[in-house]
């Protein structure tokens, strides 16, 4: 009998999931580096900025935290039960796994805020919408990778 996880229609290895997160927090953190670079023609006088290798440095291992320790983790769990649901069509997949994600996102930009902010968790929203959009270019690279696997395995 084979495991129910390979007959679902959502499985993702290990493998995939890891290098997913590794590339969502190189485009996030490139994507922030080049969001708060300021040119040399913008620039005040008498005032200090970061350089992009600073910024996008800061930024990867925040990013990189985030992704380890709260989004990955979770998001293994999160896979499991929607290995272990019953979908029909490719319509209900893709309708389950962009739900799943955004509760996903939710949970972990609310954990996020409880860590950082302590008790002011609500008075907050920034890190709400942050962390969920890093969830889902991690679920955008996860696509990717899978249709990128599925295209290798069908030409050889």
């Amino acid at each position: 009998m084979n495991k129910p996880r390979t007959e679902s229609n959502w499985f993702v290895p290990f493998s995939i999931k890891l290098f997913a997160a590794l590339l969502t927090v190189i485009t996030i953190s490139l994507y922030v580096g080049i969001s708060r670079l300021v040119t040399l023609a913008e620039r005040a006088e008498d005032t200090y900025y970061y350089p992009f290798w600073y910024i996008w440095i800061i930024s990867l291992l925040i990013n990189a935290a985030t992704m380890l320790f709260l989004i990955f983790p979770l998001s293994l769990f999160v896979d499991r039960v929607l290995a272990s649901m019953k979908m029909m069509g490719t319509g209900t997949r893709l309708i389950y796994v962009i739900v799943a994600y955004l509760l996903l996102g939710t949970g972990c930009g609310f954990l996020f805020a409880i860590f950082v902010f302590r008790m002011d968790a609500f008075q907050h929203s920034g890190q709400y919408s942050y962390v969920l959009m890093i969830t889902f270019v991690y679920l955008l690279w996860q696509f990717i990778l899978i249709w990128i696997s599925k295209q290798r395995k069908r030409v050889s």
